[in-house]
């Protein structure tokens, strides 16, 4: 956990370097028109943040907390998000009944690209995530601890509500490249090697 926070911090700290060496070369020139600033105006760069709906729900239904936040920095069409999340998974969705109680903490690193400008619209973007998982077992009830090097890739839409707010519909498949076991009696737990997801984020840019 400690390692996920000081990713998070580098990362923001680049982002808020990066944004006022920028500022301070130059700003936005042109002339000026009657339209709309949204119409008229491209927005260069920008820092956001959003929080993921997925992990704290799916937490909950477990009888846990969970989290997730994302800070991203966007130049023109492109787009780099940290993430940091931490949740549970329920014991029904797991597969093997002799083990209980999932947690992960995940830490990734995602590129997207924007099909249009200032942030709105349709994105695909591709990553890397690692996953600390711990599981407990129930044929002896030890806790294991176990990672996973997961390749990701995404697509989804913002939808601008007011301002620089937004909500973003999303999916990923996940794809886990390594081959961690967790083995206890004649027993085994691996992380399934495909993975889907669907969320809702609700975030922010300036």
């Amino acid at each position: 956990m400690k390692k996920s926070i000081i990713l998070f911090v580098a990362i923001l700290s680049i982002s808020i370097t990066i944004s006022a060496q920028s500022n301070a070369v130059g700003g936005y020139s042109g002339n000026p028109t009657h339209k709309s600033i949204g119409d008229s105006l491209k927005i260069k760069q920008t820092m956001g943040i959003a929080i993921d709906l997925l992990p704290p729900i799916m937490s909950a239904t477990a009888g846990h907390f969970g989290y997730s936040t994302q800070l991203w920095y966007g130049y023109k069409k492109n787009r780099v998000r940290g993430v940091i999340a931490g949740f549970y998974m329920p014991d029904k969705l797991m597969g093997n009944e002799d083990f209980k109680d999932l947690h992960t903490t995940a830490t990734a690193i995602i590129y997207d690209r924007f099909k249009n400008y200032n942030f709105k619209g349709w994105w695909l973007g591709a990553g890397f995530e690692m996953w600390n998982n711990t599981i407990t077992s129930k044929i002896d009830n030890n806790n294991y601890s176990f990672k996973d090097y997961v390749a990701t890739a995404g697509i989804g839409y913002i939808f601008k509500v007011y301002r620089n707010f937004y909500i973003e519909p999303w999916g990923a498949v996940h794809y886990v490249l390594n081959n961690e076991t967790v083995v206890v009696d004649k027993s085994e737990y691996q992380t399934k090697k495909f993975q889907g997801e669907l969320s809702l984020k609700i975030g922010w840019h300036f």
